[in-house]
């Protein structure tokens, strides 16, 4: 049963007062209000009966504090047992009790999913733009980041090993023989071995073990198992083999998040290791949106030149700063030049397209719409560099085959060559160093749980922590910029302030 307590009124309340004002806790709580977490939550609640439930606005608190120190359950509540800050950032009495660890966990599983916490992360990014803490137009980078799972990959055959022997165990078998795979020199021939073992097994089972040999199927029936693209592990089930490089190899999950230029992450989503980054981009985007941010610019690496984001973009009236990639743009631009005007290709001998058509190619099962220009005949004909452009073909021009968003790219690739692009795209470098530090400062380089649930919570509260130990340090900056500029300023004068990186270095007299 859910119901709504006044805190902190008894007489031990006043050594809150010695908490400095300028301590993160103090700061964060000046300009978020986590108010509204009780209206989010109600739903999950009885309302009329049961025992009194624990304040969620105080649970989510504590969890945030779990977030932003990197504590693990059973720590975070020790902690709280002695620290007055934490005690005062909660919202209990210093004589109250605590909850207790197993709660944190029963809290997480039942009350907080996906929905609840974007909506959090939503609500704390709309308040800090209502108190101008964060700006309401700005730039946004997306980016992804892995998270290794907290378990290890096995080989198919293990996995197979370890799926017999839970059905073995189900039927009280004690000294079943399985197949030493190990001693099996032929990788893909232990595989078939363990593979026959395990179907043969699955069909001596009986009723005793239909859940665990039900288990052992779905695993079989998959057409990545045997690839080792599927399930690598029967502890976590839906983490998956993903690539940091084309050479190194990760386990585990993939973080795909928007931020503000300013540090405030203001969307996230959680996917296995296998996810391909920009999938969710519409999902992101409109979370960003619906936080009241305007996206006046984007930056992206080349995973996320992709023409539903560019056009998303483009739409939306953004200026967008992603690299071009290689492999939606195919053409070499030492060879041809595009000229958007005429919608004409020169080559760098002098010819020119006289004419386009449209047709559609079919390419590993899927079809794709092309352009094809078609360069002048005579000039061809007569180029001193036919053999070296055409080759030894019977065509009589060279025909040049581009996707039918090749002459917008062009336009693109260009503007990465200016100066401009260059600068700008240096604001996304904010982006990798809130991978370090999520990674490095709050514990996101290793997952802490099984399955997706478990690791979209930790991401997601983890992203919440680091939007308010951001918000606290620019309501610090802010603070401490109108305390100087009180000091320097005085109104009897007439004094100009001068300002250098960020801060007053000096006032002088006003000729």
């Amino acid at each position: 049963m859910l119901r709504r307590e006044a805190k902190q009124l008894n007489f031990y309340t006043v050594l809150y007062n010695r908490i400095p004002k300028n301590h993160i806790l103090n700061l964060i709580n000046s300009a978020v209000s986590f108010d509204f977490v009780y209206d989010l939550v109600k739903d999950s609640y009885c309302e009329h009966f049961g025992r009194p439930a624990k304040d969620p606005e105080m649970m989510v608190r504590i969890l945030v504090l779990q977030h932003l120190y990197n504590l693990s359950d059973e720590r975070v509540l020790e902690e709280l047992q002695v620290n007055l800050a934490y005690m005062w950032f909660i919202g209990i009495n210093p004589d109250d009790e605590l909850p207790d660890a197993s709660l944190l966990s029963k809290f997480r599983t039942l009350h907080m999913d996906d929905t609840t916490l974007d909506d959090i992360l939503t609500e704390i990014v709309r308040q800090c733009i209502s108190k101008g803490i964060v700006k309401e137009a700005t730039g946004i980078s997306l980016d992804s980041t892995h998270i290794e799972a907290n378990t290890a990959k096995k080989i198919p055959e293990r996995i197979m090993k370890q799926l017999a022997k839970k059905i073995f165990k189900a039927e009280g078998i004690e000294d079943a023989e399985i197949p030493d795979y190990k001693s099996i020199e032929d990788h893909n021939e232990a595989k078939q071995v363990m593979k026959d073992f395990l179907e043969e097994t699955i069909s001596k089972s009986t009723e005793k073990s239909a859940k665990e040999a039900a288990e052992a199927r779905e695993v079989l029936d998959s057409d990545l198992f045997i690839e080792q693209r599927g399930i690598r592990s029967l502890t976590d089930k839906e983490a998956r083999v993903g690539r940091k490089t084309s050479t190194q190899l990760f386990f585990g999950y993939k973080s795909e998040y928007c931020m503000t230029t300013e540090g405030i992450i203001t969307a996230m989503g959680i996917h296995d290791g296998a996810y391909f980054d920009g999938k969710d981009f519409d999902i992101l985007c409109d979370r960003t949106l619906g936080s009241g941010l305007k996206i006046k610019e984007f930056f992206g690496d080349k995973a996320y030149f992709m023409p539903n984001i560019l056009d998303r973009l483009e739409k939306l009236g953004t200026r967008t700063f992603i690299p071009v990639s290689a492999s939606s743009y195919k053409v070499d631009e030492e060879l041809y030049s595009y000229n958007k005007d005429s919608d004409q290709w020169f080559c760098r001998y002098g010819n020119e397209t006289e004419r386009k058509t449209r047709s559609k190619v079919k390419k590993r099962q899927k079809e794709y719409e092309v352009y094809k220009y078609r360069f002048k005949v005579e000039q061809c004909r007569n180029c001193p560099h036919r053999e070296e452009c055409i080759g030894k073909a019977k065509t009589k021009r060279k025909i040049l085959q581009v996707s039918s968003n090749a002459p917008g790219y062009y336009e693109r690739s260009q503007f990465e060559k200016t100066d401009e692009f260059r600068e700008k795209y240096k604001e996304r470098a904010g982006i990798e160093r809130k991978n370090a530090e999520m990674k490095r400062f709050h514990g996101l380089a290793r997952a802490k749980g099984y399955g997706l649930r478990s690791v979209s919570i930790q991401a997601k509260f983890t992203a919440i922590a680091v939007n308010l130990k951001r918000i606290a340090k620019m309501v610090s900056s802010s603070s401490r910029k109108k305390s100087l500029k009180k000091q320097l300023f005085n109104k009897k004068d007439d004094y100009k302030i001068v300002l250098g990186r960020g801060m007053i270095i000096q006032r002088e007299k006003v000729a």
